[in-house]
C-alpha cells in the first residue's frame, strides 16, 4: 500500500489564548495506576480506567436497588393477599358456610309455610287488575291461588269474552265456572277483583294492572310473582331460604309454556325433573309455588310433551289438583 505522511505532527504546540479562563480538564483523576487490577486477567498493576469501575458500581447500586424495590412490592402484595384471605373467612363464618365446600341449592332447604310468620295483608297493595288469556293456553294458576288462599285473601274473579274468540273450549268454560263458583268461606277478607278476558294473545297471558299506562306484565309465571308479593306472607316465596332456585323453576315453567318448539320443550320438561328428583314436590311437603306453575305449565302443553312425563311428575301434579282443586 502506499504509503502516507502524517496528516497531524503530535509535537506541533497549540497556543491558547489568554483571553479566556482555563479549566482543568473533565476527565481528569488523581489516581495511582498500581493500585488498580484488570479484572479480566487478575494482574495487579495493570492500568485500568477508573471512569468504567465508577460506571460498574453504579450499575450495580441500581440493580441492588431494583431487587430491593421489587422484593418489597411483593411483600406488600403477599400481606394484602393475607388481609384478604382473612376478610373472606370471617365473611364465610358470619353467613354461616361450610368451608369445606359450596353449599349445593336444594329444593329441601325451603321452609315450611307454618314456620313462616302470616303477618296480615297490606289492603294498600291490593290493586283491581285484568288478565288477558287464551282459551288454548288457561291459567290454571289464578284458581289454584283462590282455592289456596281462601282463608286470608278472596280472588273475586269474572270473566268476559273478547269479539277475536267467537267461541270458548270445553276446558276454558270447565275452568270459568271453577273460578267464578267457588265464594271465599270469609266475606270479610281482604279482596282483589280480577277481571279475565278471553283474548286471542296465545301463550303470552298478559296482566295489566294500570289501564291508563298500559304496561301489562307478560307470562303467567310473573303473574304468580307479582300475586305471591302482595298475597298472604306465609305464601311468598322470597321469604324461603333458596329464593334463587325457586326463581329458576319458574323461569324453566315460563320457557315451557312459549317456546314452541317440541324439542326444546322436552329438554325443559326434562330439567324440571331432575330438579323435582324423587320429591313429592318443587317446595318439598308444603304445597310450593313452583308446584302451582309447573302444574298449570304441564297442564296447557300436555298434548304435545303427554309422554315425556314421568311418573313422579305426575304425582306432583295429582297432588296440586287434589289440594288446590284443579
Amino acid at each position: 500500500m502506499y504509503h502516507l505522511k502524517p496528516v497531524m505532527d503530535q509535537n506541533v504546540v497549540c497556543e491558547v489564548p489568554s483571553c479566556m479562563y482555563t479549566l482543568k480538564p473533565v476527565c481528569t483523576f488523581s489516581f495511582d495506576p498500581k493500585a488498580f487490577t484488570d479484572s479480566k486477567t487478575g494482574i495487579a498493576g495493570v492500568t485500568v480506567d477508573p471512569m468504567s469501575i465508577e460506571i460498574d458500581n453504579l450499575l450495580q447500586k441500581a440493580e441492588n436497588d431494583e431487587l430491593r424495590m421489587l422484593a418489597e412490592r411483593q411483600q406488600r402484595v403477599l400481606q394484602q393477599l393475607a388481609e384478604l384471605k382473612n376478610e373472606i373467612l370471617s365473611l364465610r363464618t358470619e353467613l354461616k358456610l361450610n368451608a369445606k365446600g359450596p353449599v349445593q341449592p336444594s329444593t329441601s332447604s325451603l321452609k315450611s309455610n307454618d314456620n313462616l310468620k302470616a303477618e296480615p295483608i297490606n289492603v294498600t297493595y291490593l290493586q283491581d287488575f285484568v288478565v288477558n288469556a287464551s282459551p288454548e293456553y288457561v291459567p290454571y294458576s289464578l284458581l289454584a291461588l283462590k282455592n289456596l288462599w281462601k282463608d286470608r285473601l278472596n280472588l273475586h274473579v269474572e270473566c268476559f269474552t273478547h269479539s277475536t274468540v267467537p267461541k270458548l273450549s270445553d276446558e276454558a268454560l270447565n275452568f270459568q265456572n271453577s273460578i267464578t263458583n267457588n265464594a271465599s268461606t270469609g266475606s270479610n277478607l281482604p279482596q282483589i277483583k280480577v277481571t279475565l278476558i278471553w283474548k286471542n294473545v296465545g301463550a303470552y297471558t298478559e296482566m295489566i294492572t294500570s289501564p291508563t299506562s298500559y304496561v301489562p306484565i307478560c307470562g303467567e309465571v310473573n303473574i304468580l310473582r307479582y300475586l305471591s308479593r302482595c298475597g298472604p306472607s306465609e305464601f311468598n316465596y322470597e321469604q324461603q331460604d333458596n329464593v334463587v332456585e325457586v326463581d329458576s323453576i319458574l323461569d324453566a315453567c315460563y320457557l315451557l309454556l312459549n317456546k314452541q318448539n317440541i324439542k326444546q320443550r322436552q329438554q325443559i320438561l326434562r330439567t324440571l325433573g331432575s330438579k323435582l328428583g324423587k320429591a313429592s314436590g318443587f317446595g318439598g311437603a308444603d304445597l310450593s309455588l313452583c308446584d302451582i306453575a309447573f302444574t298449570s305449565a304441564v297442564k296447557q302443553v300436555q298434548r304435545t310433551i303427554a309422554k315425556d312425563i314421568n311418573p313422579n311428575m305426575a304425582k306432583c301434579m295429582g297432588r296440586v289438583a287434589t289440594t288446590v282443586g284443579l
